[in-house]
């Protein structure tokens, strides 16, 4: 399904030579970045989290100092955000990131421009090793990188170390100086019109839970009984959940008093981030994902599931492409170089950061679905990992996102959610039940 853009050496050399001129002293935030550090707020934290659960008890002494040595080899996230007259932007840190006790909610306000602070919070929970990234550092393929190099750091330490280390970066290795690069920059092409925004979507009509309470709920399934399952609609495994969360959705939506329906009524949309690293070349650590946004439109009337099923194979068949995905990262930069806005102060810029990113951002969507893939371990470490957590970013808007993963057998599905009512989750998952899928429910 991915469709490659074309590189060139030309395009290479500059982006070291801008790693040149920006040392890991200082660096520009990404083009994403400069987003979630502007509407960071204890509604809209803009933290998520990844986790390891091991079947011992963990060592603190350990981890803190597995921590210390590969905190070494990530330095664009050994940073701590500052601001500028015009930006905020990334200082090295000069403190010791310290291994911190696991709190009742997840994904809570990190104080990033407080002095000292890293972008990043490293949590241990008996035999749970979980660490929380803000967004405006990396995004779920920097994050899964740093946490598998921490976890693998851990065993080599208590005497376990891999004799193939795979895609796992050793604390001793040398920092590529593309792994901080701002790939959106460097794949920004002025000839290409900007995307167009989509129109308001529709939002859950649920109040919202008092500020920093984040209810979290995991299924775990055989993953090969999901892959039968889209496979036979001739789907992938993330096609055949958006057809099913958009479903339930929808079955939200028709179930609304009348009069509150009409209220209500406008496209279902859902936000599905893309790594873009699968189509153009780049080793960047930082931000480097866009979204595509299938949708269906009840006003329309209701869609059959087959119907929605045949919308989502189309829809990801055609905009996920070189071509299709330039214009959003055209739209995204175009944005930022605007001249007006930057000269436009900070200090003003983080008063209508807010409003910019909902109107533009949160609001023409209805909810999230991000699947990490399947997440491999060198041996003997993959022996003492026995699950994975992946936890998105709270939403006030959403109110709900789901964020995925699968490990050896095992396809982990997780929802976080800004309000009491359950009834998503319920209906997402009672539907992969009817399929005859055995799931395992926990919460927090």
């Amino acid at each position: 399904m991915y469709r490659r853009s074309n590189d060139t050496p030309q395009k290479r050399k500059s982006a070291r030579q801008q790693s040149d001129k920006e040392t890991l002293d200082w660096f520009r935030l990404d083009n994403a970045a400069t987003v979630f550090s502007l509407v960071t707020s204890a509604r809209i934290p803009c933290m998520f989290r990844l986790a390891f659960t091991l079947n011992e008890a963990i060592n603190i002494q350990q981890l803190q100092q597995a921590l210390e040595n590969i905190i070494k080899r990530f330095p664009y996230y050994n940073v701590n955000l500052r601001p500028g007259l015009f930006w905020f932007y990334w200082e090295q840190n000069l403190a010791t990131p310290k291994v911190e006790v696991e709190q009742q909610y997840p994904c809570q306000k990190l104080p990033i421009t407080k002095k000292g602070v890293f972008p990043f919070r490293v949590r241990a929970y008996k035999n749970r090793i979980a660490v929380e990234f803000h967004h405006s550092i990396t995004d779920g393929t920097g994050g899964l990188t740093f946490l598998k190099a921490l976890v693998v750091e851990y065993f080599r330490l208590k005497g376990y170390e891999p004799r193939d280390w795979l895609d796992v970066f050793k604390a001793t290795e040398k920092v590529d100086p593309e792994e901080y690069e701002d790939a959106f920059k460097r794949n920004y092409q002025k000839a290409i019109p900007s995307a167009k925004s989509p129109s308001k979507a529709f939002h859950l009509p649920y109040k919202l839970e008092p500020k920093g309470i984040y209810h979290v709920i995991q299924g775990k399934m055989p993953v090969k009984k999901v892959l039968t399952k889209a496979k036979a609609l001739n789907l992938t495994l993330t096609e055949y959940l958006i057809a099913i969360y958009l479903d339930s959705l929808q079955e939200i939506v028709f179930a609304l008093p009348k009069k509150l329906r009409q209220k209500h009524l406008r496209p279902i949309r859902l936000q599905v981030p893309v790594n873009l690293r699968r189509i153009y070349p780049s080793k960047t650590m930082r931000n480097f994902s866009l979204y595509v946004t299938p949708e269906i439109d009840p006003r329309l009337g209701k869609h059959s599931f087959e119907e929605i099923v045949n919308q989502v194979y189309h829809y990801m068949r055609v905009e996920i492409c070189d071509k299709f995905i330039n214009q959003w990262v055209a739209r995204n930069v175009r944005g930022e170089l605007n001249p007006l806005l930057r000269m436009t102060p900070l200090i003003l810029k983080r008063l209508f950061g807010k409003v910019i990113y909902n109107r533009l951002g949160e609001y023409l969507y209805s909810g999230v679905i991000t699947n990490l893939g399947r997440i491999v371990l060198p041996e003997p470490v993959s022996d003492f990992v026995q699950e994975v957590d992946f936890i998105p970013a709270p939403s006030p808007v959403t109110k709900t996102g789901c964020a995925v993963a699968s490990y050896k057998d095992t396809l982990f599905i997780t929802f976080g959610r800004t309000i009491k009512e359950s009834v998503v989750e319920k209906l997402f998952f009672t539907r992969l039940v009817k399929e005859g899928i055995e799931i395992k429910i926990t919460s927090n």
